[in-house]
């Protein structure tokens, strides 16, 4: 096909001038040749993974999992991740008007699933989850519900988070097969929570739901009291959790986990869940989990002078992730420093809206022995704000404009270990800081 040569010809010349072919090439032949990617033979086999966050990393677990198995897999790991850069792995990819693969694996933007699903038909579809994020973008959680929701039809295998209620509204559209997986009750999980809960009410018969326990915001074992909307037909479930012994607990195997951070283990029992249900040996899967390392750009140590730095990716205008995150850190109870930033809040838009930090806890860490708290970046006055409305004491609180003396400053006027939870555009040049000589 001419597009494919027209393709692989942009993504050479890219190369020569060492640009990421991620998104350019397949913007060019679609506008070319609109019904390229109809035209061209794929594997039986094709997921796709959605949801507001999470998607990359469980896109590699899955990856990693399926190559461990002898399968031969196509995915989109760069994080690009709407039409024209599924257009771009396929051409890379594509020999003879074909795809010569035994499965392919897609990260797709949640807002952008139902242009992806006009051109390539997926077999299953992953839904890690929808929370509140980017509100000048997305709007509310129901927008991104609804515009998933377009991007189905009924011959579609839907995987997706059981213990999320928002996610179990899809039993009510959806006709055809759904497989739900989740996380029991584990001693880490809480009778009542203080964050954000988005979704608090039945949509069925719009009774407030009942909770037995909760892990963070709305996720957890729900109920209705008037009706039969409920966690429940749970297929694949971690069982137990010991972050102490860094084991978990998949359908009666216990495995070890190099990470005790609850969005990986949410990561891994999908990836689990996939695989399985693609006939993948249980011993593979289980060895492939255990191997697995997790992606250095989310989750990351260093010690440096004796002291330890834990480096949290949290992406802007998520109060799930960063809650997470602070969840994490509040677990340590020893002297700690915590390290907020960001550059940028949005690539997307010119919109510079900060109400999201108000849907964070914050106010878990207030007596959780932390030493300071450093507000870096052109944003650091607006995070001081938020930490003075949780209650936190104005002199624990050090603000910075940028990170020229944030080395310095942890060094010389903080004591304990570091817990860095840091937007995207901040992480790389922290990480240089630190480990500057």
């Amino acid at each position: 096909m001419i597009g494919t040569f027209i393709g692989k010809t942009i993504i050479f010349v890219e190369k020569l001038f060492k640009k990421n072919a991620s998104c350019f090439p397949g913007r060019v032949v679609l506008k070319l040749f609109p019904n390229y990617l109809k035209n061209i033979s794929y594997p039986e086999n094709i997921i796709m993974v959605t949801g507001s966050s999470g998607k990359g990393s469980t896109v590699s677990l899955i990856k990693e999992t399926l190559t461990k198995s002898g399968q031969k897999v196509v995915a989109n790991q760069d994080g690009s991740n709407l039409l024209d850069a599924i257009a771009t792995t396929v051409i890379k990819n594509v020999k003879k008007n074909k795809v010569p693969a035994d499965a392919l694996v897609f990260e797709v933007d949640e807002r952008y699933m139902k242009y992806v699903t006009k051109h390539i038909k997926p077999k299953y579809v992953v839904i890690t989850n929808i929370t509140r994020d980017q509100p000048p973008r997305q709007g509310s959680f129901e927008i991104v519900f609804n515009e998933i929701a377009k991007s189905l039809t009924d011959d579609i295998h839907l995987i997706v988070n059981g213990d999320d209620p928002i996610l179990r509204k899809y039993s009510l559209i959806h006709k055809g097969k759904i497989t739900y997986y989740g996380i029991a009750k584990t001693k880490y999980s809480y009778e009542k929570i203080d964050d954000v809960k988005d979704y608090e009410y039945c949509p069925k018969c719009h009774n407030k739901l009942e909770y037995t326990y909760y892990h963070y915001g709305c996720i957890g074992d729900y109920k209705c009291p008037k009706c039969d909307f409920k966690r429940d037909n749970i297929s694949y479930e971690i069982s137990n959790v010991d972050f102490n012994k860094d084991e978990i607990t998949i359908q009666k195997h216990i495995i070890s986990v190099n990470t005790n951070i609850l969005f990986n283990l949410y990561n891994i029992i999908t990836t689990y869940s996939v695989c399985d249900l693609l006939g993948v040996k249980k011993n593979i899967i289980l060895s492939s989990l255990e191997e697995s390392k997790i992606n250095k750009k989310i989750f990351d140590y260093y010690e440096i002078n004796n002291r330890k730095y834990t480096i949290l990716n949290c992406k802007a205008e998520n109060n799930a992730t960063y809650n997470l995150s602070l969840i994490y850190a509040a677990r340590d109870n020893e002297r700690k420093v915590i390290v907020l930033g960001l550059r940028e809040i949005s690539r997307r838009y010119n919109h510079f809206d900060i109400s999201w930090l108000y849907d964070i806890n914050f106010e878990i860490l207030k007596d959780k022995n932390v030493d300071k708290y450093i507000c870096a970046g052109p944003y650091a006055f607006d995070f001081a704000t938020r930490l003075k409305y949780a209650g936190i004491n104005e002199t624990d609180i050090i603000t910075l404009t940028d990170l020229t003396y944030i080395k310095d400053i942890i060094e010389n006027q903080t004591k304990g270990d570091i817990y860095g939870i840091l937007n995207f555009d901040y992480v790389e040049p922290f990480v240089t800081k630190i480990t500057e000589e």
